[in-house]
């Protein structure tokens, strides 16, 4: 089979699973008017807002259309046993992706944690279905190209929103293009037999790897919820969250200590949070839950201001709330 006839066969799949899954929601919300159409926000960074917002509305039009209502049903329907053995088995098929990314990032220690994850999920955990290794202490690491892209130096990325995909930068998608082409360049040079076990084991995982990304949505509608603006809210969290990865990534690469490839980030530890909303969807800013200000008389003198208990900081406005250092 070749790779353009296999890539058709893998978007025919997924179509006839959205449109199988499509069916179980019988009750379409209606058309809502996004704010993401409002104006660019002053002080922006985002160089490409005008046209990332038309798109984040296309998406969120789609989404609202079809991915709210697929993943609703999913959770109906799927009882989360399973929806919990999907998404492993959809992470053990990434496992080797994962690998490879480790040790093109010099990150060893990762990439053989990677390795006995996958053997031990593979073997005892019923090819994957059970995620053994986490209960043995091995934890899932984070690696990808666009991520390796980064240890390698490649810093600064314009933020884009892509259709359908939705936010992301531009050397991650140059990244996820890369692993693409790896996979279909690999089927062709690979021996006939293992070269078909490989291309069922990719056809199953770009049907799984949207089916287990359902059980994530219901995080984004709380999100978009809470949001005054959700193409800012959004970015901020995606952007934080990647943020995050890449740099802790960076820190266990042995590459940060070659000249030009360290760290400049110039911050110790994760930034502050000026909200819990923006690392927690379910979480809202308690500022928005504190009780109102007294009025004051103005016929009485005004009281004097009650000192705070000794030992406790006082504070006014927002809360900066800290991430803590590692090893504290």
């Amino acid at each position: 089979m070749s790779p353009s006839a296999e890539a058709i066969l893998r978007i025919a799949l997924v179509a006839v699973l959205a449109a199988t899954l499509s069916a179980c929601a019988s009750d379409r919300p209606p058309k809502p008017q996004f704010l993401a159409a409002s104006a660019p926000a002053p002080g922006s960074a985002d160089a490409m807002e005008p046209i990332n917002r038309s798109v984040f509305d296309s998406n969120q039009q789609f989404n609202h259309a079809v991915t709210y209502p697929l993943a609703r049903a999913y959770r109906e329907t799927v009882p989360e046993p399973v929806r919990d053995s999907i998404a492993a088995f959809t992470a053990n098929l990434n496992e080797p992706f994962v690998f490879a990314n480790n040790m093109l990032q010099l990150r060893f220690a990762a990439a053989s944690t990677t390795f006995g994850r996958f053997m031990l999920n593979s073997t005892l955990g019923v090819g994957g279905l059970i995620d053994v290794a986490s209960t043995q202490g091995l934890a899932r690491q984070t690696g990808d190209f666009g991520q390796t892209l980064y240890v390698w130096g490649i810093r600064d990325s314009e933020f884009i929103v892509v259709p359908v995909v939705g936010p992301t930068t531009v050397r991650d998608a140059f990244g996820n293009g890369v692993e693409l082409t790896a996979q279909i360049f690999l089927g062709t040079i690979l021996p006939t037999a293992t070269a078909t076990a490989a291309s069922h084991v990719g056809t199953v995982g770009t049907v799984t790897s949207p089916v287990a990304s359902l059980d994530k949505v219901e995080q984004m509608q709380e999100l978009e919820l809470s949001s005054l603006d959700f193409y800012a809210m959004l970015r901020s969290v995606v952007e934080q969250k990647r943020q995050a990865e890449l740099r802790a990534a960076l820190r266990e690469s042995p590459l940060s200590a070659l000249p030009g490839l360290e760290d400049r980030s110039g911050a110790e530890g994760e930034p502050a949070l000026l909200s819990p909303a923006l690392s927690s969807p379910a979480l809202e800013s308690p500022a928005l839950e504190a009780p109102a200000l007294p009025v004051p008389d103005p016929l009485s003198p005004p009281a004097a201001d009650p000192k705070p208990p000794a030992g406790e900081p006082t504070h006014r406005g927002w809360i900066v709330v800290a991430r803590p250092q590692r090893g504290e």
